[in-house]
């Protein structure tokens, strides 16, 4: 089974307004509201191609509910912590007339040590891991140290790991040998301590991680993603499309990725999938995920090469 590992879920209210004023009122034109989260997010995405998967994760409060009914309605399927804080709540405001977004991001509750060990050990409890996916950020209260943790829990298991963080989580997760790590560009460019110049650059830095990780996935937004394993590198272009949003597109892509290393597809295919995945993302406004009819249309036009570096 895949697990999905969300310690700082959130509750995501879209807002539609004809035209952004700051410092003026604003009428909304219509809201939305979805579970939110990158693991939550994988998850969602994970429904629409009809690959099982269960969430884990943090929830508190009467959000935590909201958020927790919201995915069962979705279909998604589960198993989260309880915790004496208020899940949070994220804003995003849609212009619609300048077709840009805004994101307000709230911080998260705080956890206590009594309730990470209640995830811990509801972890160490899963008789059927056999992939995690471990996504996003942490909330107060918890340090970086908890995804080497996580990581070590599920490889200890057998179980392969995906890692989508940065900053100091990803110096720390990768320090326990995750199966995959998901920088996009700039957080690779964050861990690296240096911009890089193009993508032959970008998979010669990635190869030496390689003794600790044995694949890495690099999205790349409108250029793709570049995925680097010993032996070979690949970048996948997407095709053009018009762009209605890029909330959730990295999370998508994991799904993709995730969906065809479940269904034992060779690498290529895994990684036409990732980027098939990620840009139907980008046709649905606001929160909206990937669509199964829009990905099935995609992948034939996404091109993968390999690239020499």
């Amino acid at each position: 089974m895949i697990y999905t590992v969300t310690l700082n879920p959130a509750l995501d209210r879209t807002i539609y307004v004809d035209s952004l004023r700051v410092s003026e009122s604003n009428r909304i034109r219509r809201e939305e509201r979805f579970a939110g989260g990158k693991g939550i997010d994988v998850s969602r995405a994970l429904v629409e191609l009809g690959t099982p998967s269960v969430a884990l994760g943090l929830v508190g409060g009467f959000d935590g509910k909201e958020l927790e009914g919201r995915l069962t309605l979705e279909g998604v399927d589960c198993r989260f912590t309880r915790i004496s804080g208020e899940t949070r709540t994220n804003i995003i405001i849609q212009d619609i007339a300048a077709n840009s977004e805004t994101a307000l991001l709230a911080r998260g509750p705080t956890v206590g040590p009594h309730e990470l060990m209640d995830f811990i050990a509801l972890l160490e409890s899963l008789p059927d891991l056999d992939f995690a996916v471990i996504s996003g950020s942490l909330p107060p209260g918890l340090t970086p140290a908890v995804y080497r943790r996580i990581i070590e829990i599920a490889t200890l298991r057998g179980a392969r790991v995906l890692l989508d963080t940065s900053g100091d989580g990803l110096q720390q997760g990768i320090l326990a040998r995750p199966t995959v790590i998901k920088p996009n560009r700039a957080e690779l460019a964050e861990f690296a301590g240096r911009a890089f110049a193009d993508i032959p650059d970008i998979v010669r830095y990635c190869r030496t991680l390689l003794d600790r990780v044995a694949t890495v996935l690099v999205s790349l937004g409108a250029e793709g993603i570049v995925l680097v394993q010993p032996g070979r590198a690949l970048h996948a272009r997407p095709p053009q499309v018009e762009v209605k949003s890029t909330v959730g597109a990295g999370d998508c892509s994991v799904a993709g990725f995730v969906h065809g290393l479940v269904k034992n597809l060779d690498e290529t295919d895994c990684l036409r999938w990732a980027v098939a995945a990620g840009t139907a993302a980008t046709l649905c406004p606001g929160t909206g995920l990937c669509r199964r009819p829009d990905i099935d249309g995609l992948l034939p036009r996404v091109a993968v090469a390999e690239v020499t570096a």
